[in-house]
């Protein structure tokens, strides 16, 4: 049947998913069992990295609310542009560290996203942010190969 130019769908019930549904719900009681602990631990991962960049790396800005309201599973840093940073999210790649740049709102875009933009005040044209994600599985002996690496790049 077609309705105002739009072809409509008519739909007819079926079998549900029953080992999908239970599958599911299965994973979901798996994924939130050690909720409070993954959670807490990645934290204090994130603050630690925080911190490390923040004392060994002139000039570094953690984004946002690196200890309250934000998302504990990422850090957004800005770093000083320079000629080495200008290089800095392939060389961290080519080094096999998996960074992204910018802000998870304009993911592969070439240009400072409208959020960091709004946070620096006009000063987003000489940083260089690049976005780090946690999970459980990270360790404080990878963050600090993360900064020994950035220590070499910068």
């Amino acid at each position: 049947m077609i309705n105002g130019g739009a072809q409509e769908r008519n739909m007819r019930a079926g079998t549900e998913n029953l080992y999908g549904i239970v599958g599911f719900a299965k994973a979901l009681e798996i994924a939130t069992q050690r909720y409070n602990e993954d959670s807490e631990y990645v934290k204090e991962l994130k603050l630690y990295m925080c911190n490390q960049l923040l004392e060994k790396f002139e000039g570094v800005t953690c984004n946002g609310d690196t200890e309250g309201r934000s998302l504990y599973t990422v850090l957004n840093v800005s770093f000083p542009q320079t000629e080495k940073s200008d290089m800095l999210l392939f060389n961290l790649d080519m080094a096999g560290i998996c960074v992204s740049g910018g802000s998870a709102c304009t993911s592969g875009a070439s240009s400072v996203s409208h959020v960091i933009k709004a946070m620096y005040n006009g000063r987003s044209e000489t940083m260089v942010p690049i976005r780090f994600s946690f999970s459980r599985h990270n360790t404080k002996e990878e963050v600090d190969a993360v900064i020994e690496k950035l220590g070499s790049l910068l």
